[in-house]
């Protein structure tokens, strides 16, 4: 069982993913700043209830999916804004066995990591939804993101595809709980010629 800060959002990542976050709260910049001293990572987690802000202190924290995604920060720079912006790529998926929270209100999990999806290489008979990735990845900013895909392998792009479809955070959530990328690749199929018949 691992030990780590967990960051609940309105969003999901997969292994391979990358997201870029601002870091406006306190107890968030204290955990990039641990992140980085210690060459940790941290928990991505989707929110199923709540807000991803603490107005005061006797807000309760938000409730959250038991699958995530630990990430370790890959780029960071101080935005115009004034925030503390950061890169961070999806290393594993985790499943949450215990939550509580320290004294600064971060959430912390006891977690165990799930094994890395078995290789499989992409139906030909999904050759469009690669087609679709494609297209989605040429977009300037996806690729600020410098993400890279195996367009080959089902599972590396049955996760792109849902990171970057806009589609509702539960589907997607239900994707990254999928163990079987074959299954995944059905079901965003699916929703793709749904997508296109609306």
């Amino acid at each position: 069982m691992a030990h780590i800060p967990l960051f609940p959002l309105p969003l999901v990542v997969f292994p391979g993913g990358r997201l870029h976050l601002q870091i406006l709260e306190t107890r968030y910049i204290d955990m990039v700043k641990n992140c980085l001293r210690e060459g940790d990572g941290f928990g991505v987690i989707m929110i199923t209830e709540g807000d991803q802000f603490l107005r005061d202190l006797e807000q309760q924290l938000p409730a959250v999916s038991r699958f995530g995604t630990y990430c370790t920060i890959v780029d960071f720079d101080l935005l115009p804004n004034g925030m503390l912006g950061i890169i961070v790529e999806g290393v594993k998926k985790f499943v949450i066995h215990h939550e509580y929270e320290q004294a600064d209100r971060l959430m912390m999990g006891d977690v165990k990591f799930l094994p890395d999806e078995t290789p499989v290489k992409m139906p030909r008979d999904r050759g469009h939804l690669t087609s679709l990735l494609e297209s989605l990845m040429s977009h300037k900013a996806v690729q600020r993101l410098g993400l890279v895909c195996d367009m080959n392998q089902a599972g590396e792009v049955s996760a792109r595809l849902t990171e970057l479809l806009p589609c509702p955070n539960e589907f997607k959530q239900r994707m990254l709980e999928i163990k079987d990328p074959l299954v995944r690749l059905r079901d965003l199929d699916r929703l793709v010629d749904s997508m296109q018949r609306n």
